[in-house]
């Protein structure tokens, strides 16, 4: 079973410990007054739908920040069986092409669009679309509340940018631009990542900066990573680069892929 921490006033965040992703990987629970949404789904764990269920009696709907497989868990096939809208950018149907390792169809989703807004009742969350770690990687902010939950667009110290179908570090860099834009006057801003594991403090707006920073200094060719290898599985290693800055430990990016 998932454990469950109540972070806020309306948010749970619910966490299970994984042997990847430095152990723990995590899926948020926030309530309104009339429904409710569950960000991300774990990776393994198939009893999600019920620890929701005790969480919160009221209707629920999945929204998904990307489509990788330890934020797009097996979980989805209780909430799909009980007949859960589940969101996910269309661009994120490639991990779903011919069903996940999980068994996930892309016939499960419908499609998740930019600036779309969830009313949960007295609270809102606006998807803005983040694309970068993946094609379809979004993240979703709740404006009067400052909180933006962010998947692994904004790690909580370490960033892939490495992986299969990251897009390159300039048009990442444009879309990190752009959501400083829709932020940066919220100087209470708290930043729930999907790993929230790998920093060992809450996360506020200057991370989003530190972010930026980074990126913009790889790319300039002012930073230069320190050769490293990640594996994506028991066989498969990948050579990139990693550098870091502040509270970014792991920032993991493909020099080839600028």
């Amino acid at each position: 079973m998932p454990e469950v921490s109540k972070i806020g006033q309306s948010v749970y965040c619910i966490t299970e410990k994984t042997p990847e992703n430095g152990g723990e990987v995590n899926a948020y629970l926030v309530t309104g007054t009339r429904k409710a949404v569950l960000i991300d789904s774990l990776m393994y764990d198939r009893s999600l739908y019920d620890t929701v269920k005790k969480l919160t009696s009221l209707p629920v709907e999945v929204i998904l920040t990307h489509g990788h497989l330890d934020h797009a868990g097996a979980g989805l096939f209780e909430f799909h069986e009980a007949g859960v809208m589940i969101y996910i950018s269309e661009k994120d149907f490639i991990f779903f092409r011919d069903k996940s390792p999980h068994g996930l169809k892309k016939e499960y989703f419908t499609p998740l669009l930019d600036t779309q807004i969830f009313d949960l009742g007295e609270t809102h969350l606006e998807t803005i679309m983040l694309k970068g770690h993946t094609p379809g990687s979004c993240v979703f902010l709740e404006r009067e509340k400052q909180l933006l939950f962010t998947g692994d667009s904004i790690g909580a110290g370490v960033f892939w940018m490495q992986v299969p179908f990251s897009l390159p570090l300039r048009e990442f860099k444009k879309n990190l631009l752009a959501l400083w834009d829709q932020v940066k006057d919220m100087h209470k801003l708290m930043i729930h990542p999907g790993h929230r594991n790998q920093s060992p403090i809450q996360l506020y707006l200057s991370f989003l900066a530190d972010t930026i920073l980074t990126t913009d200094k790889i790319i300039d060719g002012e930073w230069i990573g320190r050769d490293v290898e990640t594996a994506l599985s028991e066989t498969q290693i990948i050579r990139c680069k990693s550098t870091s800055y502040n509270l970014i430990t792991d920032y993991c990016y493909n020099p080839e892929n600028m």
